[in-house]
């Protein structure tokens, strides 16, 4: 292959190759800052998500595309962080991104909220030895020693409690050529060239009674970080040098662990979505038939997604937490009595909630740790469990169970105990 021949292919894959980088994901709907950075910890889960397309298979040469995720959200009024590595592979081109995140909210009403988000990283791109006829040619060699450039994007998003959320994104802020005299010489700042407008409707109830069958026996139980089952999603993206794109998509709960989807993109056609949960681990599949654009050349595109939650839920405040403590008026002598041991306590019809740091087995143990914490000025107390004969250790108490799961935050926000309980005692 002689150098003007490899100096065409490479500047027609340069012209079209930096608009096809706005890749087709569609897991968007359980990810969607692979294309809003506005939404870098929207799931409130610190999460590790990797997704992989393979595009028409059956054709030699067909687009395949992994991408890897991680979000860190933010609980109240700061930051969130979160990391995007993405490996595309076309014909004898292989592109790889790498972006870090940094995205913060602004709080419009009590329940609304503005969210920004900016990406800046870099890119490359490398040549598949193995399909060039001479790979010594020199067009190839300036070309590998220039390649690697600056990117960025750049989101922002409307949210509401009522589950509607608008975004609109600028997918790559610089252009990317691939035909470079030096690395990091690009920086064409054409932020309009591409843009991504996503509205969607994704209703999240904190806390929810729903039915479930246990045996044969249906009982209403309290479940959190529950969906609506219906979730609507409407994508609109433009590039400058291809058409633009349309995607109508709706997914269905099928209770709390599976879910199944649709979608159909214009000029396209139709997509099938399925997934599971188990616990805090998601996998999921969806399936396009091959377009007009291919019918008969080559099979489906096939997409896997699995993703990983760690930890808990965080839920985003206006302002940080106030750490609660019991009240000190309380004699050392009060925390239980004779009584309580021997008895269990007074009993009455009224439900009281403990936010509990630690339990022991002895008193003697328990008092020690109130101790330690009375000297870093967190004042807490001890109430003894005649069921299960131990001592624990609470920091506040309350008749109200909301308010004890926000203390819960609080404590795990604002100290160094994170496995902090929350007990139901009839006094």
């Amino acid at each position: 292959m002689d150098s003007l021949k490899v100096f065409l292919i490479l500047y027609i894959l340069s012209c079209c190759t930096v608009y096809s980088q706005n890749v087709v994901y569609n897991h968007f709907y359980n990810n969607p800052y692979v294309f809003n950075p506005a939404e870098v910890g929207s799931g409130g889960f610190t999460n590790f998500t990797l997704n992989h397309r393979q595009q028409w298979r059956g054709i030699e040469g067909a687009p395949q595309v992994s991408t890897f995720t991680f979000q860190h959200p933010s609980d109240y009024k700061g930051l969130s962080y979160g990391a995007f590595i993405n490996n595309f592979e076309r014909g004898v081109l292989v592109t790889n991104d790498i972006y870090g995140t940094v995205g913060t909210t602004a709080f419009l009403t009590k329940t609304s909220t503005l969210h920004f988000g900016l990406s800046l990283g870099v890119t490359s791109t490398s040549i598949d030895f193995a399909e060039i006829d001479d790979p010594d040619d020199p067009v190839l060699a300036n070309f590998l020693d220039n390649n690697i450039q600056m990117t960025g994007n750049f989101g922002i998003k409307l949210r509401s409690a009522s589950g509607i959320n608008f975004g609109i994104s600028l997918p790559r802020l610089l252009e990317n050529t691939l035909l470079n005299e030096g690395n990091f010489e690009s920086y064409s700042f054409s932020p309009f060239d591409e843009v991504n407008v996503m509205f969607y409707y994704r209703k999240r109830y904190d806390k929810k009674i729903v039915k479930r069958r246990r045996g044969r026996v249906r009982k209403r139980v309290d479940v959190k970080d529950y969906y609506a089952p219906l979730q609507l999603y409407v994508l609109y993206k433009y590039a400058a040098l291809v058409d633009d794109r349309i995607e109508l998509m709706a997914t269905l709960n099928l209770g709390q662990n599976m879910w199944v989807g649709g979608s159909y993109r214009l000029n396209y056609g139709p997509t099938g979505i399925f997934g599971i949960k188990i616990e805090k681990f998601n996998f999921s599949y969806a399936y396009e038939p091959a377009s007009d654009l291919v019918s008969g050349f080559a099979n489906g595109t096939h997409e896997l997604q699995l993703s990983l939650n760690i930890g808990d839920r965080r839920k985003l405040e206006r302002s940080q937490p106030i750490l609660k403590t019991v009240q000190r008026e309380q004699k050392h002598e009060a925390r239980f009595s004779k009584v309580d041991i021997d008895e269990g306590g007074q009993k009455q019809s009224k439900k009281v909630f403990y936010v509990v740091l630690k339990s022991y087995n002895s008193f003697n143990a328990a008092d020690d740790l109130v101790r330690r914490l009375r000297d870093q000025e967190i004042e807490t107390d001890i109430f003894y469990n005649q069921q299960n004969k131990k001592f624990y250790v609470y920091i506040y108490k309350t008749s109200k169970m909301k308010e004890a799961n926000e203390q819960k935050r609080a404590v795990q926000e604002l100290t160094k105990f994170r496995s902090v309980s929350v007990i139901t005692v009839e006094e």
